[in-house]
């Protein structure tokens, strides 16, 4: 039996990428302001739209594909609905409420990616006694990151971060 809970995300993911890509594809052209057309609205949303519903495919295939797990193995629908309130609760205070507000981008996403993974890892971590090992290699990640998606944004996109 295909795992239900991967299904579902594929389901909701598609759903999400298809109402993207259809509102992208409804948006204004602005052809009549000689707008090129690789800069117009909508292309970029329309992108990610469509590699959503390619990659929830992808994944919805693995999920039939996928032999039965065991009960263990698998979060429960409470739990993974607990790991995703956790995860919307982290970017909404990211992006809503500490962005901008006082330190510099590069820290403030540093500090996002570290707590983020940490908080996503550690019963894993606690399983496999790397603690200290997760906890080195998350912060290593999280300084480059932040620093390479910094730059990314600040020379490449020319847009001034907080």
């Amino acid at each position: 039996m295909a795992r239900r809970d991967e299904l579902l995300s594929a389901g909701v993911f598609a759903a999400a990428g298809a109402a993207i890509l259809i509102a992208s594809l409804r948006m204004d052209r602005l052809s009549d302001r000689g707008i090129e057309a690789w800069s117009l609205p909508g292309l970029t949303p329309g992108v990610v739209g469509a590699l959503m519903i390619v990659l929830s495919l992808v994944l919805g295939a693995q999920a039939l594909r996928a032999p039965a797990q065991g009960a263990n193995d698998e979060l429960p629908v409470p739990g993974a609905l607990r790991r995703a309130g956790l995860a919307l609760l982290l970017c909404v205070l990211f992006a809503g409420f500490t962005l901008g507000h006082g330190l510099p981008f590069v820290v403030e996403g540093a500090v996002f990616i570290f707590v983020f993974t940490t908080l996503f890892s550690w019963a894993e971590w606690r399983a496999e006694a790397r603690v200290a090992r997760g906890l080195a290699q998350t912060l290593a990640v999280a300084v480059g990151a932040s620093a390479f998606i910094s730059w990314l944004f600040e020379s490449v996109f020319l847009v001034r971060l907080p």
